[in-house]
């Protein structure tokens, strides 16, 4: 939007403001709306307005809890799917496993314990057949719940390229989606990630995401900032879960997939279900919390 196109949201305005920086809510005498939800007249969407005037939270079909993260700082859990599946499903219990924990422990427990409530579609019927197409060639029916959730984020290290870090033929392609009633664009995004086998950290882990609700389990991207090598940080999407008592795991396939091309194909398990303390720097800046959108 360029400076000066603006929305209508009754007596105030949602407006483009380079003087701000971003996308701002002007009140009808010109003061910024802060710390509050507006709904937009023109696109029949909610924004949120932090502190600061800009836009927190933008386009969405209903407002969503605003958190206070421990350095101060907030964020937005857009999350709309339920953990405990939809009404009347019944959960889906992990096959028994005798196997030890990879790296971390407890993680094989812990989601072996989860109930799962398995997507029966992703509302695109040429997705659905890509996964199970997968599904058959990855899981096997004696895997637990921890292998299958490995298989589906090695199937992306393996099998998904960023063309930031390697070369690509450069062909072109063309691909229809088909939205049905259920397709959402966490779902558009993991289609167009695996017809075109390449991706970025956001369809990395959308498509992580997507196996994972194929499973049962309530996966949840995450948008914030991760560490970069050279110091500092640089913006990034990665996914989590919330474990029964409450514990947060961190899953980041597009990370791990790094981490492995730099070890010349070697598979890294680094960040596949560390806690949120085991890896404790690496992340920050928390923006949002989502699995729809």
């Amino acid at each position: 939007m360029f400076a000066g196109a603006s929305l209508t949201a009754s007596a105030e305005t949602v407006v483009w403001n380079f003087d701000v920086g971003g996308l701002c809510c002007r009140q009808a005498d010109g003061s910024l709306v802060v710390n509050r939800w507006v709904l937009d007249d023109f696109t029949g969407q909610w924004f949120y307005f932090g502190a600061d005037g800009l836009a927190l939270v933008s386009y969405l079909k209903q407002p969503c809890p605003i958190l206070t993260a421990p350095d101060g700082s907030v964020y937005a859990d857009a999350r709309v799917r339920s953990a405990t599946g939809q009404p009347g499903q019944q959960p889906v219990f992990s096959m028994p496993s005798t196997q030890k924990d990879l790296r971390y422990k407890g993680l094989r427990q812990m989601l072996d314990s989860m109930p799962l409530y398995p997507d029966a579609t992703t509302g695109i019927p040429e997705l659905d057949a890509m996964l199970d197409n997968i599904f058959a060639q990855i899981i096997t029916p004696d895997m637990d719940t921890h292998d299958k959730l490995k298989a589906c984020y090695d199937y992306l290290i393996l099998n998904i390229k960023d063309e930031r870090y390697e070369e690509l033929p450069n062909e072109a392609f063309e691909y229809t989606i088909q939205v049905g009633p259920d397709a959402s664009g966490v779902h558009n995004a993991a289609y167009g990630t695996l017809i075109m086998k390449a991706g970025v950290c956001d369809t990395f882990s959308a498509t992580f995401a997507v196996m994972a609700w194929k499973l049962g389990l309530p996966m949840y991207i995450v948008g914030g900032s991760t560490t970069r090598s050279g110091g500092g940080y640089t913006p990034h999407a990665w996914c989590q879960l919330d474990g029964p008592d409450g514990t947060v795991y961190v899953f980041d396939p597009h990370i791990d997939y790094l981490i492995t091309l730099r070890g010349n194909g070697t598979l890294s398990n680094a960040r596949f279900g560390p806690t949120q303390a085991q890896v404790a720097g690496k992340y920050a800046k928390i923006e949002n919390l989502f699995d729809y959108y």
